[in-house]
């Protein structure tokens, strides 16, 4: 799966962590797991260095090893459910706490988190470390799932009042589907 087409993914994020939780979409009316897909990871990770997300030394550096897709599947649908749900646990954030403790950070200039592994253990380092800011600054609180019915995304609703990762493509859809629902009924 090489990525060629600029709106791969339904919604895109300034943050890294929310792009990850978003690898996992509907696409033409079937479900796309990007984590399952061949290369899916390495053309996530090249996407969000593509984006700015991702500069190239944190790149080089988590290509160093080899990612566990299994290990990331894991990682995103816990804190996909954590998200869902909407309810805190210590456990959550100690988990996160604990990778990047397991692989230290050090900073590039412009204070980017460079893991000291590569792989898996270095990707989930900068997700955590990525999170536990997200966590501090309010973020989460903020974070909400589209309301519409095919879309599986995270976005970030700072007004509080919107519904949809994207008025453009979801929020179009599920207006129009009203629209039709209406026309049938009368």
């Amino acid at each position: 799966m090489t990525i060629t087409n600029e709106n791969y993914y339904s919604y895109v994020s300034d943050y890294l962590f929310i792009n990850f939780l978003n690898t996992i979409n509907i696409k033409k009316i079937a479900v796309t797991d990007f984590l399952e897909e061949e290369n899916g990871l390495e053309d996530w990770l090249s996407y969000m260095a593509k984006q700015g997300i991702l500069n190239s030394q944190q790149v080089e550096q988590l290509e160093m090893s080899p990612i566990d897709a299994k290990k990331m599947k894991a990682f995103r649908e816990e804190w996909r459910n954590y998200f869902e749900r909407s309810e805190e646990s210590q456990y959550a954030f100690d988990s996160l706490a604990m990778y990047t403790k397991h692989t230290p950070l050090s900073f590039d200039s412009s204070l980017k988190p460079i893991p000291s592994k590569g792989g898996t253990e270095g990707l989930l380092a900068i997700l955590s470390f990525e999170m536990l800011q997200a966590f501090q600054s309010g973020i989460f609180e903020k974070l909400k799932k589209c309301d519409s019915s095919v879309c599986y995304a995270f976005f970030i609703n700072t007004s509080g009042k919107r519904k949809w990762c994207s008025m453009e493509v979801c929020g179009n859809r599920e207006k129009a589907k009203r629209h039709y629902a209406k026309k049938l009924d009368s």
